[in-house]
């Protein structure tokens, strides 16, 4: 849980590098007002995720809910002396970890695409045409959304006692929700098979047929796999991204109140045939 409370104050340095990677090694050329919108927004998320999980982590630990099944893991890394076994152990033990989270990531995410209500928010992050590091971020929802539906459940299920883990393994899973989004030529290639990378989720917010509903993982594909949602992009399959009913935030305004205010929603992407008798339900 600190891990995860402690994201949301350290992820601003790495999205700064993510940038300069935009910017050195350029995928798609995106204007400069995009990435000064998404830093201002980037803040903004920051702060409300911070604050939220602060309090709701303070009430958790006052509830005092012990979880049904305590998992020590630490054997994985403390079994040899030597370093390299170690930190592969360790590595070992954080990725069952990300599993068990990340499958209820997977539903939730897919939760998201098919009901009104939560479509609502998250259309606000799949709008984005210019999607990069910088302006990648989910409405401030987000992550309040995923305490009754992620974080309790895996808190009521689970404890983990890792061990050891390498600080370069914890950073990498740390930048991972905004390297997946990213614009840049740098990838992770064959490891994508298994960690997302910026072409793997790209695939997910396309505005191509073939790569409807599909990639829901984050942090995992084992789950997209499993599920039959996993599509693995061409060399040089870069879609593009956006919505074609909704643009995408043009200041702090849109951003924080578009997904309140009364009107029709529609739910992303039509079903196939449907497009000419399609209407968009109001709520």
């Amino acid at each position: 849980m600190a891990l995860t409370e402690d994201y949301a104050g350290k992820i601003l340095p790495v999205a700064m590098i993510l940038l300069a990677a935009e910017f050195i090694f350029p995928k798609s050329k995106y204007t400069y007002m995009s990435h000064v919108r998404g830093a201002v927004f980037c803040v903004a998320n920051i702060v409300i995720t911070k604050v939220s999980l602060t309090l709701f982590y303070r009430l958790w630990e006052k509830i005092g809910i012990r979880p049904l099944f305590h998992i020590d893991l630490r054997f994985l890394s403390e079994f040899s002396s030597f370093w390299l076994p170690q930190a592969l152990g360790g590595i070992v033990a954080s990725l069952i970890v990300l599993q068990a989270s990340e499958f209820f990531y997977y539903w939730f995410h897919r939760l998201q695409h098919s009901n009104k209500f939560f479509w609502r928010f998250h259309a606000e992050h799949h709008s984005l045409e210019e999607m990069s590091a910088f302006n990648s971020n989910h409405h401030f929802s987000e992550e309040i959304f995923r305490i009754p539906f992620l974080i309790i459940p895996v808190s009521l299920l689970f404890s983990f006692e890792q061990g050891y883990v390498p600080w370069i393994w914890v950073f990498l899973v740390r930048w991972q929700g905004y390297f997946e989004h990213s614009s840049t030529r740098l990838h992770l290639g064959w490891i994508r098979y298994l960690f997302p990378d910026n072409r793997y989720h790209r695939v997910h917010h396309s505005v191509e047929r073939q790569h409807f509903n599909k990639n829901f993982g984050s942090g995992s594909a084992i789950w997209d796999i499993l599920f039959g949602t996993a599509y693995y992009p061409k060399a040089n399959e870069w879609p593009d991204v956006g919505l074609p009913n909704k643009r995408e935030p043009q200041n702090f305004r849109e951003f924080l109140l578009r997904p309140f205010q009364r009107g029709k929603i529609q739910l992303h992407p039509v079903p196939a045939g449907k497009e000419a008798n399609f209407k968009p339900a109001a709520e």
